[in-house]
């Protein structure tokens, strides 16, 4: 066999190569970095370098930028599993989350999908901000509730309600619906968060209970799924 044959053998097995569920999530992030990367370097040449305000909300103009190319995957929302995710995956920034299928509504902690009229819950992300005091101790998360204006400080604090995210995840412990399970915590160096997919995750429990602001929040007990 001549030289020339094995080269096109080689483009023709490239070629042929169907691109697994992990290889389309990693080559998304690899995309959601590149288009980060130089939307911040045309930001900060246009306002003289300053860092912090040239950061300010690129990663909602690169989620937007791909999905405006097509370049995401795992849509739409599901319940489960998402393919190409793995347990312990770290991110960045919530949009990241957004563009691989894990967590669609990334202005909120609780993201759903409604299935004849009834809302479930697909994924949540914790937290320790304002009074979200999130407690996750392994194998069980103590997740805090949405609503109540407890992360817009210039509204009056509320009680909670049954609506929503919250109605999501009430309906997911009635029904036994797995829900995806995503830990935000500060990143190593201070200066921003990251964001790990904890795996699957059973509602077990939820109650009311006082908050820091004195007001009803709910709070969730969720367990993880073996295996």
């Amino acid at each position: 066999m001549n030289p020339s044959q094995n080269r096109q053998e080689f483009r023709n097995s490239h070629q042929d190569h169907v691109p697994t569920p992990r290889e389309k999530v990693q080559e998304v992030l690899r995309a959601f970095k590149e288009v980060f990367t130089q939307l911040d370097h045309d930001k900060q040449a246009r306002r003289g370098g300053d860092l912090y305000e040239a950061t300010a909300r690129i990663d909602l103009n690169t989620q937007a930028f791909l999905e405006r190319e097509g370049k995401n995957v795992n849509t739409p929302n599901r319940i489960g599993h998402v393919p190409g995710i793995n347990v312990g995956d770290e991110f960045q920034y919530k949009a990241e989350l957004r563009v691989v299928g894990l967590h669609f509504r990334i202005m909120s902690g609780i993201d759903y999908v409604e299935i004849d009229g009834v809302k479930f819950a697909t994924s949540i992300v914790s937290s320790k901000k304002y009074d979200y005091d999130d407690k996750f101790d392994a194998d069980v998360l103590i997740y805090t509730g949405e609503g109540g204006n407890m992360i817009n400080k210039e509204k009056k604090a509320e009680d909670q309600k049954m609506i929503k995210g919250n109605l999501a995840l009430a309906n997911s412990m009635i029904h036994k619906r797995e829900v995806r399970v995503i830990r935000g915590g500060e990143s190593w160096d201070g200066k921003g968060k990251h964001y790990v997919y904890e795996g699957l995750f059973l509602v077990d429990n939820y109650w009311l209970e006082k908050g820091v602001s004195g007001k009803n929040v709910y709070k969730f007990k969720l367990c993880r799924i073996p295996g």
